[in-house]
């Protein structure tokens, strides 16, 4: 009753202030004035946005738990499915995102509207697509990813609403994404606002009267209601971009201009997306309260990862915007510093999940026998955690330039070539088990932070031109 209440307090809040203006300030103080400062404006929204993306899935884990260890279960490994298909629309989103901000940064506002209309085109027919094919083939994909006979009904329940609803699920952080980047960070907070003030009311009743696929609806249609009110901001012009209709058509050099970009993006964020769905199967093999424990810790530390990954989008933004503004040395100055403040942050918040990390998965209602080795689990993810942090701001700063060929390369060979195959080689061909996987994870995340940074300093991405 007390998330209900707190979901129509957002809700009533939103409604109030949804005619606000969200031309905000944030893309001019990119290119001048205090780099602090205009930092701080760009990375504030993008983290509070970061965290209520968060939430909804850990919400979601809390009302899941009620349902028992297999509906978790089932509900990461649809979550794992779709995260491994959607790496098409999460390269869209950088992309776009770098294409709009250099025209934005350039003060080019015809073509930063032409290329966000053309973004959002080729993301609802992306999401389109994927979710067809997910929804028709949810049964294969589900006995793909490891589900047994007890979890498959569940998963196919769950993953068939989703791919029902995926335009909904991906163009709020797609859009959203590609207006962080582009210096409109606010327009994201807002309809993650919308779409956890309507997940706090809807999801309470919708799991109780349908069990794991009401739960899964109550996902779909909040995020139905933030995309809803974030392309009503664009068709208002009430962001640093809008979408016109009476300009509405197809634009194939700017659609080439990004999918140029987001074809190595593709690889790029489906790399480690496949790499997630292998291990979620790996972890399976031993068993469903093993594999209950891995989805609640990834989600944990989902939310622990929001200040640096916020913070990481503030990178992104700062070198596409001084990039268009022909400005390389302050968009230097901006990574340097971020890298800083998210280590900073992502050492506190990993020093506090190593200690609690018992308690912490207390909350879910897991197995009793599976919380000792979970709380093992937590810890070495947690430390992981922190050396990703450095890979997250680099990553996105290459990005927010158009560089994606370089963190594909690095993702390619960091998990590829050295973690998956160690970790099934530490756990299987050595018998050392689940303990084997968290080692080989952690040995691989080290190694891409290690060429990331390498990578970045070889300046590749200053060179990009779009």
């Amino acid at each position: 009753m007390t998330a209900c209440r707190a979901g129509w307090c957002i809700i009533f809040a939103m409604t109030v202030t949804s005619d606000t203006v969200h031309r905000s300030e944030s893309a001019a103080a990119a290119v001048c004035g205090g780099l602090t400062n205009a930092i701080w404006r760009l990375a504030w929204p993008i983290t509070l946005s970061q965290a209520l993306f968060m939430l909804p899935g850990l919400y979601d884990s809390l009302w899941l738990a009620r349902l028992g260890a297999g509906a978790q279960a089932a509900a990461g490994l649809a979550v794992s499915v779709r995260i491994t298909l959607i790496s098409v629309l999460m390269a869209l989103s950088g992309a776009s995102g770098a294409v709009v901000a250099r025209y934005v940064g350039a003060e080019d506002q015809r073509n930063a509207d032409l290329a966000t209309l053309q973004a959002v085109i080729l993301m609802v027919l992306s999401s389109g697509t994927l979710g067809l094919f997910g929804f028709l083939l949810a049964e294969p994909l589900m006995r793909l990813a490891g589900a047994d006979a007890t979890v498959l009904p569940l998963a196919v329940g769950y993953a068939r609403v989703l791919f029902a609803g995926l335009i909904a699920m991906e163009l709020v952080p797609s859009v959203g994404g590609m207006l962080n980047t582009a210096g409109a960070p606010q327009v994201r907070l807002t309809m993650m606002l919308w779409v956890m003030g309507t997940q706090l009311v809807a999801q309470p009743f919708l799991t109780r009267q349908f069990g794991i696929e009401g739960a899964a609806a109550s996902v779909v249609g909040a995020h139905l209601v933030g995309m809803l009110w974030g392309l009503r901001v664009l068709l208002c012009g009430r962001a640093t971009v809008r979408i016109d209709l009476h300009a509405l058509r197809i634009d194939l050099p700017m659609m080439r201009r990004i999918v140029r970009i987001a074809l190595p993006a593709v690889i790029q964020r489906g790399a480690p997306n496949l790499a997630a769905s292998l291990l979620i199967r790996l972890v399976a093999t031993y068993g469903s309260g093993l594999l209950a424990v891995w989805v609640v810790a990834n989600r944990v530390l989902g939310v622990a990862q929001v200040p640096g990954t916020g913070i990481s989008g503030a990178a992104s933004a700062m070198v596409g915007l001084n990039l268009g503004a022909k400005q390389v040395q302050r968009a230097k100055q901006a990574v340097w510093f971020i890298c800083r403040v998210a280590l900073v942050i992502a050492a506190a918040l990993t020093l506090i999940l190593l200690v609690s990390a018992p308690w912490v998965l207390g909350w879910f209602n897991l197995e009793p026998e599976t919380l000792a080795p979970g709380t093992v689990m937590l810890r070495w993810l947690c430390l992981g955690y922190l050396v990703q942090t450095v890979t997250l701001v680099y990553d996105a700063a290459q990005v927010g330039a158009g560089d994606t060929v370089s963190p594909m390369l690095v993702n390619l060979a960091a998990l590829w070539l050295v973690q998956l195959p160690l970790a099934w080689l530490l756990a299987k061909g050595l018998g050392i088990g689940p303990q084997g996987i968290w080692l080989g994870l952690l040995v691989g995340w080290c190694l891409q932070a290690v060429l990331m940074v390498r990578r970045y300093h070889e300046a590749r991405w200053q060179a990009v031109r779009l």
